[in-house]
């Protein structure tokens, strides 16, 4: 927080209680008042101007982390740093920077610090535990998310990444329970209904998966993993059409999407419309030659077409 300025009377009511040799003359008294009022103002000027500096290096730096410019950012950070260690804004940045740039002990240390000089700093804590889960240390993580989500309950990015770091633990129940309380927040948080989607179908919960996933292409219409993962949700409900509708849709936007098109094949499939699954088949190959399941589906369909045809004799 920048320094307030401390008015001119508070300094001379400061230096009332100087204690002066009592022979000193009246005049002597008065030069030394005045050197030393002097110096309290020129010292307080400075560290104003300093503080002033750090402020705007702090924000120049945030810039540069918006821009995408990390190692400018990391140096600018620094300087504020060189200036003021233990402002906390410049190494919660500094850790940012560092995590960024993938150094995640370096990131780890400067959140660290930073919770140790604000333990209130809800930015350090949720920092410290991503560092914490891209090094592969998910129960410090968690512990990290916790410190920030006693300080603010209400923060729906706290939760969500809370509920990523459960699900790497498998701790799969707690981790839908995460995303619900990030969506509950923030209805419109598309990732977190995303995640959660996911998680359901691990559960089988399919039916609550599939309007997590409505959800999602209803935020982002354009989304095509969304659309892919809805037609799963439904294939798994044994809807193939509807399955069908929603790899097409995946397809429009993204048309060389190997995955929507090996779904639609196999959904296809399940109908029994084989030329058409056959077909899905062969454009997932000219996407992905190497694509073994699609070859061998394939295969096994023109066998089974030809079966058909000579039993139809």
């Amino acid at each position: 927080m920048p320094l307030q300025p401390t008015k001119l009377s508070a300094l001379i009511a400061l230096l009332v209680g100087v204690a002066l040799p009592a022979n000193m003359p009246t005049a002597q008294a008065l030069s030394v008042q005045s050197a030393l009022l002097s110096s309290r103002l020129v010292a307080l000027t400075s560290t104003q101007a300093q503080s002033g500096n750090v402020d705007s290096l702090v924000k120049q730096g945030n810039a540069l982390l918006d821009a995408n410019k990390l190692e400018e950012a990391l140096d600018v950070f620094r300087q504020a740093l060189a200036i003021d260690a233990n402002n906390v804004e410049a190494l919660v940045g500094q850790g940012t920077a560092f995590y960024y740039l993938s150094q995640y002990e370096a990131a780890i240390a400067a959140y660290k610090r930073a919770t140790t000089l604000d333990a209130r700093s809800v930015a350090a804590w949720v920092g410290l535990g991503n560092a914490l889960d891209d090094s592969k240390q998910p129960e410090p993580a968690l512990k990290a998310y916790d410190k920030a989500l006693a300080i603010d309950a209400n923060d729906a990015n706290v939760w969500y990444n809370r509920g990523v770091t459960l699900g790497r633990l498998r701790r799969y129940q707690e981790e839908v329970a995460a995303y619900d309380k990030a969506v509950r927040l923030r209805p419109t948080y598309s990732s977190a209904w995303y995640n959660r989607g996911i998680v359901l179908s691990k559960l089988e919960r399919h039916t609550e998966a599939l309007a997590s996933y409505e959800q999602v292409v209803k935020l982002e219409p354009s989304r095509t993993n969304a659309w892919i993962n809805r037609g799963n949700v439904l294939f798994d409900l044994k809807r193939y059409p509807e399955a069908i509708k929603s790899y097409d849709r995946a397809i429009t936007i993204e048309p060389n999407s190997e995955d929507a098109w090996f779904n639609r094949g196999v959904a296809l499939a399940n109908l029994k419309r084989y030329q058409e699954a056959i077909a899905a088949f062969n454009t997932t190959l000219k996407i992905n030659p190497n694509n073994a399941d699609a070859r061998k589906n394939r295969d096994s369909l023109l066998k089974r077409v030809e079966q058909l045809n000579q039993e139809a004799v």
